[in-house]
Order: C-alpha cells, then structure tokens, then sequence
C-alpha cells in the first residue's frame, strides 16, 4: 500500500517464505531508490555482510558492550532466506541501492501474533485482502506500549528518507503496520539517532539447531535457496516441498534399499492424506514438524518417522569453519556461544530473544524409537538364546488371510479353465460369458458359461518373491503350525542376525515361502531336494511342496511361469503348478507379507509390538 506519494509499505511476518516472495516481486515489478526495514538500527553495520554470506546462515547477537553477556537478556536476528526483512536487504544489495534498518535503536521484546489466518491462504484471496484481514484483526498498537513506541519510531525514520529519495519500499511487521501507516505523515516524528553502547557478534548458527532459528523448515529452506540458484525453476509450491520430504527421504536416507522400496505411492499418498487430515485438525493450512513426523510415523513405522526428522531439519549449506567459538547454539528462548576473546573457555547458555519469533515454540512429545546403535545391536546378539524362535502373531494372521486368498484364487483359475461355453436357451447355468458374447454380438447371441465340480482341492501355495539372489538368504528352514488354523511354512528368508531392532526381536525378509494347509509335519525339504540333484532355493522349495502336497493343484506365485525343468519334475509327480503372476497382487499387499520378525521364543511377544509398531 502507498501510504505517501514516497512510500509505498508493505506488512509482513518473519520467517515467511511468502511474504519474501512478496517483496522479491515487488521490487522486481518497481525500482525503488531505497529500501527502509524494521530491524533494530544497531544491526545496520554487520546485516549486509552477513546477507551476503547467504545461503549461509548466521545470527547477529547483540549485547551491552560495557558488562559482555550480563544476567540480562540477549538479542538476537537469525539471518533467515526465507525472512521478508531479509530478502528487502538482499534485493537492495543486488540492486545496488541503500538500505537503512529504521527499527528501534535498542530491541525490545514484544508480545507474540495472535491467532491469525494460515498466510498459505495468500494463494487463494489474495495478499492485500490478507493483510488487510489480519491488520484489522490486530489494530492498532496502544499508546504506551512496546510495539508503540516502536512504530513511531520506525515513522520517524520514514520521515527522515522522505526528504532524500522519492520512491521508498518501507518494509514493516504486520504487528505495527496499522500504527506506522498512520504516524508516518504525523509530525514530530520520534527518531532518535543517538548511538548506544551495544556490541554486535555474527557467528553462523550450528546446523543442528536450524530449526528453532528459522521459520521455515531447514529443508523448505534450503529448496528456496536452491530455486534462486535456478534462474529457469519454476516457483516452488510450498505444499509440494512437503510432498518431496516425503518422497526423498524414502530415496535418499535408507541403507537398506529394499526397505525404501517398500514405502510404496500408495503408502506416500496415504501419509499424505493423514498429513492433511492432521494440518486442518489444528487449524492451519500448512503442516507443522510434529504433524509431518506424526504422518510418516502412522504409515512408515519408527524409522521412517525418525528419518523424515532429521530430513526436514537438514540444511546442505554449511559452513567451513567448524570451530568451537565460530557458531552458535540456539534453542528456545536460550543461545550459547563463546567469544573470541575467550577461546578456551567453556561454552555458557543465555536468556536470549528471537527477533524474529512471531509465535512462541513450545516442547512437545512424540513417541519415536531410533534405530539401535551398534552397540546395541552387539547386545541383543549375544543375548539371544539360541533355543527359542517364534513368529509375531500379527504377521501370522497377515499371511493366513493371504494364503486363503490366493488359494481360491488358484481354484478359480483351475475351474474357469475347464468352464464350457454354449448359448443362453432356458438357464444362465454359472453366469453369462461377456467374452464370449461380446465376440458374437452382431449374432444377438448370448452365451453362458458352465463350471465344472470341483473335485481336487488346492493345500499348498508357493510365493518366489526373488529367485535370482541366493547368496541374499541364508535362513532356509520349517516352522511347525501351533495350532490346526495356522499353515506349515517353509521359506527362504535374509540373516535374522543382520538386523536386530530390539531385545530379542530379529526383522527379515522372505525371499520364497511355501504354506501348506492343513498343518502337517514335513522334512527339511531344502534338504530333500538337494539330495534329488535340485539346486537354487527357488526349485528347492518348489520341488519340495510338491512332494509333500497332498493335491494334485499347486498354487505357484511367481513373477515369471514355472522353468521346464520344474513342470517336469510336477509331470513325474503328478501334480500341476496353477501359475498365478505376482503382478496381480498390489505392490502394497506383497511388501508387507514380504517383510516379518522372528522373535526370540514366545515371552518376546508381551513387548514385541513395542519395538515393531506399524513396521513395513
């Protein structure tokens, strides 16, 4: 808004990318003689080198020179990319024309924002119907007050440019905006250029603690600073910035591959929904940290949860000096630092302000297990009885559901095989054959379909989820059913050993499995089919259900049809592999069987969901 012939001003929030969007296009759209901004005008020597280090991010600390850092509090500008304030410097510095900081000389701490409208809503009303909504919300400062005496005080300094240049950006907080609009033409303006005995330290804030510095998340950050790298990127939408969190976490930050393959679209497209779901639950549009974490937690388990943490607090642009006394530790409402004078003394935390704080931030608890170190690994190893091995009752009901499943699956491709065709007379007999009648349409002819009894049954399924990676799964063993409902599986599976999440809890991953149903007692018949000449854990498994199948159907999942070599074997033994292409089943459905825990016997499961959770 053009608030004098001169100034044209604009209310803005920290930490807001896009309220920084906001200046950028202004200046972009108008060439200004200057740029005005409220910030303390103490910071006005140390601001500019300080921006022109961006996309480093520093902070300027200033104390009373005279007691160093006293009792009282500290103040302090984190130099954040994302700040319109900020971003005002920055555009003067690249357009070469002055800026001034015509904030009050000492800092002062003011009251927190009230509630106002998520400032996402700027993209669908608009910024000057949202300013205007907010400022009216707010009004105008009490005379008296703190954030009074500061827009005069920024009124008196836009009075002082007025008579120097004739087209200023004056770049207020939406706080003192309405006061400053007002007073701005007033006269006997209160702008007092005294200087005081206050010193100004620029260290670059530890990369760890980004977050309680910035308003924005590290990562956000740090895709806005890699967009203005990109003088052809298109402007990113803040909303698809959490999208990529999401996405690029799960390419980048897992060792183990097969685990990030196993977050699926689907299961992204579902955090996102419960990203959503939360976000309007508290009353916002964008999400916050603890509700992003609370999302990947719900649909990822623990370890994607505790990864998307350390992903959105991530920032790749980091110092060269690493030295003790070169950053600063910020956390809430507390700073620690040690000065160069003083380089081998012990790091000390102060009171400390956050000029750019609009909101207060508060400490809150989230349940999340980080993955064990290896000390702790080497711990639950050896603590491992050997003796004691069972399964975790969740998973059991998991793959007894699919086995039933993909057993009347099998049946239904048997029967529709051997179903006969003829034309609809008196009976539609086992339903109308839509091929069949779709084929002779011009006919008018419609055609039925009859199933045949079914006589054989169909007691065992074999899943070759990988049969080209032997080498992969050293676990070749039997599990006995406890009971008549549940299957006897034999399988190929990964090391147990090679990835202990917990106290006598062991996550592995199946390579083939063979359930056979009712229960039974059988050999090893990996065993068995070595000695018959049989090699590969795939053709073993395979070869060993047939033996031991008591139908003449099999059941066989696989991503490709049976080898020759294995129809032979079934030829010799009478049997028939029903071959069911692993495509049919949703990637979701077999990432979930694929993975399960061996735990170390029966009293592991009291706590084993402690550990597991909504584990992949």
């Amino acid at each position: 808004m053009r608030v004098c012939p001169e100034i044209e001003m604009i209310a803005v929030k920290h930490g807001k990318e896009l309220f920084a969007r906001e200046v950028r296009r202004l200046c972009s759209e108008q060439k200004f003689d200057c740029i005005a901004i409220d910030i303390p005008s103490l910071f006005q020597n140390d601001i500019a080198e300080a921006v022109d280090n961006l996309p480093l991010i520093s902070a300027l600390i200033a104390y009373d020179d005279e007691s160093e850092f006293s009792d009282d509090c500290v103040y302090y500008v984190p130099v954040d990319p994302c700040d319109a304030m900020i971003e005002g410097v920055r555009q003067a510095r690249q357009r070469r024309i002055p800026f001034y900081c015509v904030g009050p000389l000492l800092p002062e701490y003011h009251a927190p924002l009230p509630s106002l409208p998520d400032e996402y809503s700027i993209k669908k009303i608009g910024f000057d119907a949202y300013m205007a909504l907010c400022c009216a919300g707010i009004g105008k400062a009490p005379p008296g007050t703190s954030e009074f005496k500061s827009a005069v005080h920024v009124a008196g300094g836009l009075q002082s440019l007025r008579g120097r240049y004739r087209n200023i950006l004056a770049i207020t907080h939406i706080k003192i905006y309405s006061t400053v609009a007002m007073y701005v033409e007033a006269d006997g303006g209160m702008f007092d250029e005294n200087e005081y005995a206050c010193k100004v330290l620029t260290r670059y804030v530890n990369p760890d603690h980004l977050y309680f510095a910035l308003g924005e998340l590290p990562f956000v950050t740090a895709k806005t600073q890699m967009e203005r790298q990109d003088p052809f990127a298109e402007p990113m939408e803040l909303t698809d910035a959490v999208k990529e969190l999401f996405t690029e976490t799960r390419d980048n930050y897992f060792e183990d591959k097969d685990q990030a393959f196993l977050l699926s679209p689907v299961r992204i497209q579902t955090a996102l929904t419960y990203l959503r779901n939360l976000t309007v639950m508290s009353g916002d549009l964008l999400p916050s940290l603890i509700d992003i974490v609370e999302a990947a937690k719900g649909v990822g388990g623990n370890a994607y949860a505790l990864r998307i943490l350390k992903s959105a607090r991530y920032y790749p642009f980091l110092p060269l000096e690493s030295g003790d006394a070169s950053v600063v530790n910020i956390g809430i409402n507390r700073i620690s630092l040690i000065e160069d004078e003083y380089p081998g003394s012990d790091r000390e935390v102060y009171e400390a302000v956050n000029l750019f704080r609009d909101m207060d931030l508060h400490w809150r608890r989230i349940d999340i297990k980080p993955d064990p170190s290896m000390l702790q690994k080497k711990k639950y190893r050896y603590s491992w009885n050997p003796g004691g091995f069972c399964s975790h009752l969740p998973e059991d009901t998991r793959i007894e559901n699919f086995n039933a499943h993909a057993r009347g699956k099998a049946m239904r491709a048997v029967t529709e095989h051997l179903a006969r065709t003829e034309k609809f007379s008196s009976s539609v007999k086992d339903g109308i054959d839509i091929r069949e009648t779709l084929r002779n349409w011009h006919t008018g002819s419609i055609y039925v379909k009859e199933l045949p009894p079914t006589v054989n049954k169909i007691d065992t399924v074999v899943i070759i989820f990988d049969e080209n990676n032997d080498s992969r799964y050293p676990q070749r063993t039997t599990w006995y059913a406890e009971h008549e409902e549940e299957s006897t599986l034999s399988f190929y599976a990964t090391d147990p050993f090679d990835d202990l999440i917990g106290p006598g809890i062991a996550r592995c991953t199946y390579g083939g499995i063979a359930m056979l149903f009712p229960p039974r007692n059988v050999p090893d018949i990996f065993h068995v089919a070595g000695t018959m000449g049989v090699t590969g854990c795939a053709e073993q498994l395979v070869t060993g259900s047939l033996l031991y199948s008591q139908e003449k159907n099999i059941a066989f999942i696989a991503a490709r049809a049976p080898s020759v070599r294995l129809r032979t074997v079934a030829g010799r033994l009478k049997k028939h592999l029903v071959w069911i292409p692993l495509s049919t089943f949703s990637t979701e459905t077999l990432s979930r069987l694929r993975r399960f825990h061996v735990l170390n016997g029966k009293s592991v499961r009291s706590w084993a969901s402690r550990f597991i959770g909504d584990e992949l």
